[in-house]
């Protein structure tokens, strides 16, 4: 018996293996990346439309796939990314997911599942806990929404962003409150600037400072303001009962994922949303 022929083929019968292994795993990282992923679900959140234990399908394609310009974030330093261009903007009523953002820091590892209300150029606001948008009639934002329960509806818990006693914001009666568009500028009034603070810090990191009701860019006070990205209103369809843009305030372009056109439920079957 010849061990060396053997051997041989051997090592090219492992080598052929181990290459198909590792193009098999560059192909579904890329296909991760650029086309769908999935995500597990949780919470009640998205009830009625997404329960606890589904699956939901994430397509990257619609409104392009995100690509990291480094991973400087995985470390706290800034987020840099690039978007692909997609078939179609988000649109209202969309179910996107998105990364953390509370506190407005970047997590790679935390998403969030929330439906779009409201688009960059938009005004929200809730009274008596019905959405209102600026864009779009009452009924059509609404009717995904799952009635509110009366009983939490005085409570201070729900007390939200942006977290100043002198606006007195609740998820019930929440707003006015303004979607910002990439490019566009703001003055910096003392309503502005508790609004849109925590934005400003996030696109500008340690170069901004805030004391006695002035925002400082480089130790020069700021009267305008140009933002450096596009808003986003998300909100969970279990009113009374979701941690969304109420607590959190508008979500920056940079932290959507996708959108989810697609769910598996507990019973392995596929459901569009």
């Amino acid at each position: 018996m010849n061990l060396g022929r053997f051997s041989s083929k051997a090592l090219h019968a492992l080598s052929i293996l181990i290459t198909a292994v590792g193009c098999f795993f560059v192909a579904f990282l890329g296909f991760l990346i650029f086309v769908f992923d999935t995500y597990p679900v949780n919470t009640g959140s998205m009830t009625p439309a997404i329960l606890p234990g589904d699956r939901i399908v994430v397509n990257k394609l619609i409104f392009g796939a995100r690509l990291y310009k480094n991973l400087d974030f995985l470390k706290g330093g800034a987020l840099k990314t690039l978007r692909m261009k997609g078939f179609k903007s988000i649109n209202y009523n969309d179910v996107v997911v998105f990364n953390r953002t509370y506190p407005l820091s970047f997590d790679i590892r935390k998403v969030y599942v929330k439906r779009c209300i409201g688009l960059p150029g938009d005004t929200i606001w809730i009274r008596n806990g019905q959405y209102q948008n600026s864009s779009i009639k009452t009924q059509l934002l609404m009717e995904h929404f799952t009635p509110k329960t009366t009983e939490y509806a005085t409570d201070r818990m729900f007390e939200c962003y942006p977290y100043k006693e002198a606006l007195s914001w609740t998820i019930w009666n929440f707003g006015p409150l303004y979607m910002p568009r990439k490019g566009e500028r703001i003055e910096l009034n003392q309503t502005n600037i508790w609004l849109y603070l925590r934005l400003i810090r996030y696109e500008n990191g340690s170069d901004i400072q805030f004391e006695r009701d002035t925002v400082f860019w480089n130790n020069q006070p700021l009267q305008t303001y140009t933002f450096k990205e596009n808003y986003y209103f998300m909100a969970g369809d279990n009113f009374a009962n979701s941690a969304d843009s109420r607590y959190f305030g508008p979500i920056p372009e940079t932290f959507i994922v996708g959108v989810v056109p697609l769910k598996i439920n507990a019973k392995q079957r596929w459901e569009r949303l």
